[in-house]
């Protein structure tokens, strides 16, 4: 079987060396859809996206035959929130799931029912404890949603292998989501993958390492070099993009529509909370890998900002379906912005659990009954952590500190002021009714399992 890579490789030689030579690719929508999901891979550490390493070369390769966008951002730092919002076009507290543990609420409809009353056949496979049915009620309207491993995480060639094998017996249209776990936290790369990648320098040392992400050194004490870590971070990207290669293998690329993203980034380095994500909306961890590649999808790299929500309004349209009128789509449509139109700006709203040893650093007393709330527009970033007594309020300048180091919310009052309110209105958009609590209705053992990535009784 040839290589999906080697297939995006050479097309994308062919475009760049013979031009007008090149054989004119499928014209017209696509027959089949998958969306890959690498958990917890930073947009910032894949070649495409600038990195100095080729952690991953087929990524690179589809960026080659595809639409990337530069600025995608998800809407929270969790997995389930995170997904729920990609199958609805919903934010969290429009769509009821606020945290990993948290189920779907009754009656908010997905794309996997919306293409199986279409006639798709719909497949998902996935490799993280949290995206269990039992846990995030995320099976609606999949034929299959294969979540049957013990522990905290599926291996994802086996995930793979799973896909294959079911993908083999479809006929018809195919929806296939695939979601590989690999990157996420604890980061342990075997065989090939092990030592692919050695900073030449140890890199700061940590005082802090979450729990779940310790690695011993040589001498059989904690590691505390970050540069370990991000190696063997990166090694882990590697490996899931292999596995990615063999699905891809088997469809026929130009029927296919292949979407790849992440639900969110990891904090490595730059707070004081490092190797974790999730109870933060900082850009390192809600800055997304977005890469729409088959037919109908113009090559070519778009600046605008654009949000997970907006991913299920676009599949329809380059699928060639018409998108039900009653469905409540939060999201815009991308297509024209691949087309070359110009869209107006968006603003991107995030949101997290008040986590609050997180923030030590912060001094802040968090109320975790609320949660934090972000917004991001027009070249600045209001973060909203809710207080026990008062509220504190943090807005950079995202232009002249692109880092979010410097708090200028008592300096810029107006600008705070401005946003705030915004968010505000946001807040009350839609809202759905209260959640359940995290880990409600959970099995002891799937409850331990989301305790022990750090989901629970935090």
């Amino acid at each position: 079987m040839r290589s999906w890579r080697a297939a995006f490789v050479a097309v994308a030689l062919a475009s760049l060396f013979l031009g007008g030579c090149a054989e004119e690719p499928h014209v017209g929508p696509a027959r089949h859809l998958l969306i890959v999901s690498l958990d917890t891979v930073r947009a910032d550490h894949l070649a495409v996206y600038g990195y100095e390493r080729e952690t991953a070369p087929g990524v690179s390769a589809l960026a080659a035959r595809g639409a990337v966008f530069s600025n995608a951002f998800s809407h929270d730092t969790n997995t389930n929130p995170a997904h729920t919002s990609l199958f609805t076009s919903l934010h969290p507290h429009q769509h009821g799931s606020r945290a990993n543990g948290q189920r779907l609420a009754p009656g908010v409809r997905t794309l996997a029912q919306l293409l199986a009353d279409m006639g798709f056949a719909t497949g998902g496979f996935v490799s993280g404890a949290t995206m269990k049915d039992a846990a995030s009620g995320l099976s609606r309207g999949f034929d299959i949603w294969e979540d049957r491993f013990d522990g905290k995480r599926r291996d994802g060639a086996e995930t793979v292998d799973l896909a294959r094998r079911w993908l083999r017996e479809q006929g018809g249209r195919v929806f296939l989501f695939l979601h590989l776990y690999d990157a996420h936290g604890r980061y342990l790369p075997q065989g090939d993958y092990r030592d692919l990648f050695q900073s030449d320098e140890p890199g700061p040392r940590l005082d802090r390492v979450p729990k779940y992400q310790r690695l011993l050194d040589e001498r059989g004490e904690l590691e505390r070099s970050l540069n370990v870590y991000v190696d063997a971070y990166d090694e882990m990207i590697r490996y899931a993009d292999d596995q990615v290669a063999r699905l891809l293998g088997d469809f026929d690329l130009d029927e296919t529509l292949v979407v790849l993203l992440s639900d969110h980034g990891e904090t490595l380095g730059e707070r004081y909370h490092v190797l974790d994500h999730g109870a933060q909306v900082f850009d390192e961890q809600i800055r997304i890998p977005l890469i729409f590649a088959g037919p109908d999808v113009p090559v070519g790299r778009h600046a605008a900002t654009v949000r997970m929500i907006d991913v299920l309004p676009t599949l329809f349209t380059l699928l060639g379906l018409e998108r039900p009128s009653d469905l409540p789509v939060q999201g815009r449509d991308l297509a024209p912005l691949m087309r070359g139109e110009e869209g107006g700006p968006e603003p991107v709203f995030a949101s997290a659990r008040a986590a609050g040893r997180r923030h030590r650093d912060r001094l802040y007393d968090l109320d975790r009954s609320r949660r934090i709330l972000s917004l991001r527009d027009g070249g600045w970033k209001v973060v909203l952590y809710p207080g026990e007594r008062e509220d504190y309020v943090e807005l950079y300048d995202l232009s002249a500190d692109p880092g979010e180091r410097v708090n200028l919310a008592e300096t810029r009052p107006e600008v705070r002021e401005r946003m705030l309110e915004r968010l505000a209105r946001w807040r009350e958009d839609g809202a759905s009714s209260p959640a359940p609590e995290v880990g409600e209705g959970l099995s002891p053992e799937l409850r331990d399992q989301l305790e022990a990535l750090g989901y629970v009784d935090e």
